[in-house]
């Protein structure tokens, strides 16, 4: 690898991920009180997304990519991550919406959406799979890089048929529920299904990019999930900034006493 090549992957492993993990590890304590629906299930979500990180960190630095369970958990995290966070969104909009009495509207508009969106299911369907894994040296150390027929068979087949089948049979839910608003389980099986089709689209993007610069694909895999944390972090921020507040507060008072001890 050249020298940016290997900067990028120490930048990537030991810069990246454990400001992001922090960052994430913060929100799951600023949530951890909270009661509402939709903070709830950003809660999990952030669980979620942290034990697949931690398991992605493991078999970085333990197995070196070469871990087949330790890559589906973080795959699968990140899946359950993606589909939690959207569940988030989607209450926090059915609330909105039903304040303002646009029932008929969401229905109308949530059952398009949900078939509209089981259709982008056979673009990754259609995308061929190229395995790949190569030796290289990382600063003198030898390191494997590792795109698995297994981790692309799941990326780009399994994962795009949930999806059509959770986003279909949301939509079906939608069609034949006439009352209102959008009941859970429409909303847990939209979710479910963008959550799959989200991580689908993300690995089989960058896999596409990166196919033979696999550095790459770690760099901007660990890059966006920073720009994730960072984004639910900031929309927190500005719209629930007594969390933030209230917490700092409390953190004050914690060392407040400890020093006065």
């Amino acid at each position: 690898m050249s020298a940016g090549q290997q900067a990028a992957q120490v930048v990537a492993g030991l810069y990246v991920k454990p400001a992001y993990m922090l960052l994430a590890a913060f929100l799951i304590v600023l949530l951890w009180n909270q009661s509402a629906r939709p903070m709830r299930a950003l809660l999990w979500g952030l669980i979620a997304f942290q034990v697949g990180e931690t398991f992605c960190a493991v078999n970085f630095i333990a197995y070196r990519h070469q871990s087949l369970i330790s890559e589906y958990l973080h795959s699968y995290g990140m899946v359950l991550a993606f589909g939690l966070l959207t569940y988030s969104l989607l209450e926090v909009l059915d609330i909105r919406f039903y304040l303002n009495r646009h029932q008929s509207t969401v229905r109308r508009a949530g059952i398009f959406i949900a078939f509209m969106t089981s259709i982008l299911a056979f673009l990754p369907l259609t995308a061929s799979l190229s395995p790949t894994e190569y030796q290289t040296r990382l600063f003198g150390v030898s390191y494997a890089y590792a795109r698995f027929g297994f981790y692309q068979w799941y990326e780009a087949r399994l994962l795009p048929w949930l999806a059509f089948s959770c986003l279909t049979a949301a939509g079906l839910t939608i069609l034949f529920q006439k009352d209102a608003p959008l009941s859970n389980a429409a909303k847990a099986l939209f979710s479910a299904g963008v959550g799959a089709l989200g991580f689908s689209f993300f690995r089989v993007t960058l896999g596409a990019l990166y196919a033979d610069q696999l550095v790459w694909f770690e760099f901007w895999e660990e890059l966006t999930e920073l720009m994730m944390v960072v984004a639910v972090t900031f929309i927190l921020w500005q719209y629930q900034p007594s969390m933030f507040k209230k917490f700092f507060a409390a953190l004050r008072g914690v060392i407040g006493q400890g020093g006065a001890k």
